[in-house]
C-alpha cells in the first residue's frame, strides 16, 4: 500500500523538476534575447507560466512571458527607468513579433524631483508639491501630464493657509511656467502608444501598449 503511494508522488516530482528545467530554460533563452534587442539594458530577469509550458514547447508561438528590466538607458534621454514588460503571443519564426505587448516604465522619485528644476519638490500622494509664493508660505500641487512625446507636470492648484485656489483662476503665465520647468522629451518605441501616466512615491510610471510588435523597435526606438 506504501509502495502504491510512493510511485504517483516520485512520478509528480520528477515532472515537476522537469516543468521547472524547462521553464528556466526558456526563460533563459529569451533573457538572452532582451539584452540583444536591449543592449543598454541591465538587470533582465524573465519568466513564463508554468501551465504554458506544453503549448510554448509545442507550438509555433510563446503564449505569455514577463519581463524586468532593473535599468534602462533610453535612446538620446537622461531616464534610466526600470521596466516591467508583459508580452503575449510571441511568434518564434524570425522576424518575431509580439502579439500584444504593455510595457510600464518607472522613473524613480529621486529623479524626477531632480530634473523638474524645482528646488524643494517633492511627491505626496500622486502629486508633485512645491512651495510658491513670499517665503514659501503656499504649495503648488502639481500632477503629471504626457502629450506630444513629452512628459511634465500640470498646475493643477495652489494651496495657502490650507485653501485650495484651482489653477483655472490662475494666470495663465503661472500655468506656462510651470510647464517650461518640468517639460522632458520621451519618445514611446515605434508602434507604441501611451496609455497613463501616474505619480507615487516609486516614481512616474508611464505605461505603453502596442500590437503586432516587432521586439527590434524597443532598442533602436526607444
Amino acid at each position: 500500500m506504501k509502495k502504491s503511494r510512493v510511485l504517483p508522488i516520485a512520478l509528480l516530482a520528477l515532472v515537476s523538476i522537469g516543468a521547472i528545467t524547462v521553464e528556466k530554460s526558456i526563460s533563459s533563452r529569451i533573457t538572452t534575447r532582451v539584452y540583444e534587442v536591449m543592449p543598454r539594458a541591465t538587470d533582465v530577469t524573465a519568466s513564463v507560466p508554468l501551465f504554458d509550458l506544453p503549448g510554448n514547447v509545442v507550438g509555433d508561438s510563446i503564449k505569455s512571458v514577463h519581463i524586468d528590466i532593473g535599468e534602462y538607458q533610453i535612446k538620446e534621454s537622461t531616464f534610466k527607468p526600470s521596466l516591467a514588460i508583459d508580452a503575449r503571443d510571441i511568434s518564434k519564426s524570425k522576424p518575431n513579433l509580439i502579439g500584444t505587448l504593455d510595457v510600464t516604465a518607472t522613473i524613480s522619485a529621486a529623479t524626477i524631483t531632480q530634473l523638474t528644476d524645482f528646488s524643494d519638490a517633492q511627491i505626496v500622494g500622486n502629486t508633485l508639491q512645491v512651495s510658491v509664493g513670499s517665503g514659501g508660505l503656499g504649495t503648488a500641487i502639481l500632477v503629471p501630464k504626457y502629450s506630444g512625446n513629452q512628459i511634465y507636470f500640470e498646475l493643477q492648484g495652489v494651496s495657502i493657509f490650507g485653501s485650495e485656489i484651482p489653477a483655472d483662476s490662475l494666470p495663465a503665465d503661472i500655468k506656462d511656467q510651470i510647464k517650461s520647468k518640468s517639460v522632458r522629451t520621451l519618445k514611446a518605441p515605434q508602434g507604441m502608444s501611451v496609455k497613463s501616466i501616474s505619480l507615487s512615491t516609486e516614481g512616474l510610471a508611464l505605461t505603453m501598449h502596442g500590437k503586432n510588435f516587432r521586439p527590434t523597435n524597443l532598442g533602436s526606438t526607444f
